[in-house]
């Protein structure tokens, strides 16, 4: 890749980004540390419904820094029912709802922003690749309402601030943890205070003075399971059940809506869960939930009110409630009010989750009825949860399943993918257990690992990755002020980064291999893609996050050293094939990743410097190669391959056809060793 080229490159993706998230760093707050990743607006909705890159709706499992796949959520709201209210105009009103999404998006008719700003324990670490620093676009180190708090309960914490045009207030506190037990949900504390602001200007109070009555909060969700890799890559049909689980005789969980995937009436055969059609892994395989932690008696009263929710009810796309639709302000009220306790879809009503009742469903709790004088205020606290098999499973019997020997409990066959699949309601089911033992027993008794190695170094060579960071080993536990560090764990994946990781070395501990904060990983292959990250854990066997050290934007590419000759200048992959629409990928991967990885080939056999030029078979120039390229962290120094993506001079992709290639070679010394020719073919 020449500079001119990369360089390039590396412009066009700072527009892209600029594009998207050039206004979102003061709107948007992220929770990226465990598994379950989930994006805070300024609001209590979210801007735009349905699925888009660059934010995370609860993300599951998280590891797409880029475009944040798997996503399970496509709209989220909070109503504030009112009775008996007179708004700023002096206008009196019977019944009114303030609208806060997810119909109208991020409702900014009834909704302002105050403030959105997160804290951590410990900043994000920083993370090299051949000297290049990674970035992400929706998790930052630092800036405008990022903050370092060291005394933080949870890992994370996002606070959330807007006023509303009731007079409401709504303070949000989002809370993630690190710990694998713990790092599948996050818990969201709401007080809500009758403060008589409807804007953002706090010095002035629009409803001075205003008690409020028969007030009602619902909160609001639209789930589906793997929206953008599930059913919008399998036919874009809403075939999913929901099911409410909490309020009927011994139920063990105080209250739990969640969804999961059914079958499909597009699809032949039995598509529960959404069998790839290319390998079979299950893909849509989670159980996504939002339970309830607690709900003030009253505002002068915080004992939880066990009787809360007062209604627990589901619209299908076809029934849903909105001011967008012309529902009269009563409508709203009598949905927050109605008393429903819904057990959900599946309860043998109905036959199949696309009937038109209940197709596409979006569920809801509401709180209430509360009086809340002016300057007071009440709490309720949810939790969003994620569960399922893990993807290692989901392709392991995904692909048994389309081979036609997938066995399980002495099932197989579909029914066996189903009994699988199903599973992922007891994980879930296991979350919200926790969810409920960390509210009751307090944040700070989720057991903490040591801090996350920082500063991360991985450097590509002759035949190793070589990995170091920071130490961490001389630093207190953050939850017990103990020096309770044990060793370092490495884990790596290949090709690319959404793919499984995998432990490949430990030190410290039980391990028999003495502490150390340099790894050198020789068991990998010239020219393969390589990941990683490392984490630190205590003697307790707690580990620091899985995610915040990870590299995604640049592998590591191991290499052979430099040659001394030209004897054996070849390319890799030759021919090149690539097959598909366009370029070979999909809309995201065409348009918004360039360079592809999958239009890479190498040159391999390169002495220490060289000058590589590609021509047509006509003799027109395409492209002129440096080996190594400065500008380009693929490119190693000293070594005997360079990448190239098949991106001409003119930023143009390279059609099929033959070429012939031309090399210009130097040896360490800056010895000139001659040139040598050869050709390649590629076919799209």
């Amino acid at each position: 890749m020449n500079a001119k080229y990369f360089n390039k490159w590396i412009f066009q993706s700072l527009i892209f980004f600029i594009f998207l998230i050039s206004d979102l760093s003061g709107q948007i707050r992220s929770h990226e540390v465990g598994r379950l990743w989930d994006t805070r607006w300024e609001t209590g909705s979210m801007r735009g419904s349905g699925i888009a890159p660059i934010r995370d709706q609860m993300t599951y499992p998280g590891a797409d820094f880029f475009y944040q796949t798997r996503k399970n959520l496509t709209g989220r709201g909070l109503w504030i029912g009112v009775k008996d209210w007179t708004d700023k105009f002096g206008t009196f009103h019977t019944f009114y709802v303030s609208e806060g999404g997810p119909l109208n998006n991020d409702a900014t008719e009834y909704c302002t922003a105050i403030s959105n700003k997160k804290y951590f324990r410990e900043r994000l670490p920083l993370v090299y690749v051949n000297g290049v620093k990674e970035v992400r676009p929706l998790d930052w180190r630092s800036g405008s309402g990022i903050y370092r708090k060291t005394s933080l309960s949870a890992n994370e914490k996002i606070t959330t601030i807007w006023t509303t045009n009731v007079g409401i207030t709504v303070t949000r506190n989002s809370y993630a943890f690190a710990n694998l037990d713990h790092d599948s949900y996050h818990i969201l504390e709401h007080i809500f205070e009758n403060t008589g602001n409807v804007d953002d200007n706090k010095n002035t109070k629009e409803l001075v003075g205003q008690n409020l009555f028969g007030v009602y909060f619902g909160f609001i969700f639209s789930f589906i399971p793997s929206s953008d890799l599930g059913h919008e890559r399998n036919g874009g049909e809403r075939d999913d059940w929901v099911h409410y689980y909490g309020n009927q005789p011994g139920d063990t969980l105080r209250g739990l809506w969640y969804c999961y995937d059914g079958d499909s009436q597009r699809k032949d055969g039995d598509d529960i869960g959404d069998p790839s059609d290319i390998n079979g892994e299950f893909l849509s395989p989670q159980y996504v939930g939002a339970g309830v932690l607690h709900a003030d008696t009253g505002y002068d009263n915080e004992a939880d009110d066990r009787s809360q929710p007062a209604t627990v009810n589901y619209w299908s796309d076809r029934t849903v409630r909105s001011h967008t639709k012309g529902d009269a302000e009563q409508t709203l009220y009598s949905e927050l009010s109605s008393g429903i306790q819904s057990q959900g879809t599946d309860e043998g009503q109905y036959s199949y989750p696309w009937e038109s009742e209940v197709q596409g469903p979006m569920v809801y709790v509401a709180f209430g009825p509360y009086d809340i004088p002016y300057n007071e205020d009440v709490r309720i606290v949810i939790y969003n949860s994620v569960g399922m098999i893990s993807r290692k499973l989901a392709i392991n019997y995904g692909q048994r399943w389309k081979n036609g020997e997938l066995t399980y409990n002495n099932l197989t066959g579909d029914e066996a993918k189903n009994d699988i699949i199903a599973t992922g309601r007891d994980s879930l089911f296991m979350y919200a257990s926790r969810a409920e033992w960390t509210w009751e027993n307090g944040l700070e008794a989720v057991p903490d690992g040591p801090l996350t190695p920082g500063n991360f170094n991985i450097n590509s060579a002759p035949g190793k990755i070589e990995l170091q960071w920071d130490a961490v080993d001389d630093k207190e536990g953050p939850d017990t002020g103990e020096f309770d560090f044990a060793g370092y764990r490495m884990y790596r994946t290949e090709s690319f980064y959404t793919n499984e990781y995998y432990k490949i070395w430990e030190c410290g501990g039980s391990s028999g291999i003495d502490v150390s904060n340099i790894y050198i990983d020789r068991n990998v292959e010239r020219g393969k893609n390589y990941y990683y990250y490392v984490t630190a854990y205590d003697i307790y066997g707690i580990e620091s996050s899985h995610f915040y050290n990870r590299n995604y934007q640049t592998a590591a590419i191991p290499v052979l050293a430099a040659r001394t000759d030209l004897d054996s200048v070849f390319v890799v992959p030759n021919p090149f094939h690539v097959q598909g629409h366009v370029f070979g990928g999909t809309f995201e991967e065409d348009y918004l990743e360039v360079p592809r990885k999958e239009d890479q080939i190498m040159f391999v056999g390169l002495p220490a410097r060289a000058i590589i030029r590609i021509f047509t078979v006509h003799g027109d120039l395409v492209v002129t190669l440096h080996h190594p390229n400065p500008d380009n962290p693929l490119s190693i120094p000293e070594s005997s391959d360079e990448a190239f993506f098949q991106i001409t001079d003119s930023w143009e992709t390279m059609k099929s056809g033959v070429y012939f290639f031309h090399v210009e070679g130097w040896d360490l010394q800056d010895k000139f060793l001659g040139t040598t020719t050869g050709k390649f073919i590629v076919i799209r």
